[in-house]
């Protein structure tokens, strides 16, 4: 005679019992707690991309990503230090909404957005093909003359850290967008 197999058996068959007595489940109670993710500035905190949740708070923009969802493209912390402004053309808020796109997409569907349209209001390219193996993101290459060149960005490091709102694709490089290139007859070059 085991107790514990005794008292599980007791359990069930009182669980089956309040069924049949009431002809249906119980439902939950009214005012039961809901355990929920955190959102995506305090899920990247929490996974080590403090660099790029304390500059997101820096430049103001933690009520829009956490009020929305969002895929992320979080650099490291050392992409983050490394990371300069060589061409200043675009401001720190700018560079960091490059890195969220809206809507949650998994790494399995990653692959099938060859350009995303991000925050910033550029798209932001992602790369399978030219390095084997490895995912790239960052800005679309800018080719001359149908040479287009690599994605300038960084190598996805990891993937799929869920949010609350969205999820979190650590990236081991900042990517910047870049001023598209005027061609000879004043418009954009092709592969921009």
């Amino acid at each position: 005679f085991n107790m514990a197999t005794f008292a599980f058996t007791q359990s069930v068959a009182s669980c089956a019992s309040l069924k049949s007595v009431r002809g249906k489940a119980p439902k939950a109670r009214r005012g039961a707690s809901v355990i929920r993710a955190a959102n995506l500035m305090d899920t990247a905190r929490s996974a080590g991309f403090t660099a790029f949740a304390d500059a997101v708070e820096k430049n103001g923009l933690t009520g829009e990503i956490n009020g929305g969802t969002f895929t992320i493209f979080a650099p490291t912390n050392e992409a983050m230090a490394a990371f300069t402004n060589p061409d200043g053309t675009h401001s720190t808020a700018d560079i960091l909404k490059f890195h969220c796109i809206k809507g949650k997409i998994a790494s399995k569907h990653i692959t099938n957005y060859p350009l995303i349209m991000t925050l910033e209001g550029t798209k932001i390219a992602i790369d399978s093909k030219t390095t084997p193996g490895k995912v790239e993101v960052g800005a679309p290459p800018q080719g001359m003359q149908g040479l287009a060149g690599r994605v300038d960005g960084g190598f996805v490091t990891q993937m799929d850290i869920d949010a609350d709102n969205g999820v979190i694709h650590a990236i081991d490089g900042v990517a910047s967008p870049k001023v598209p290139l005027i061609g000879q007859n004043g418009g954009d070059v092709a592969g921009t």
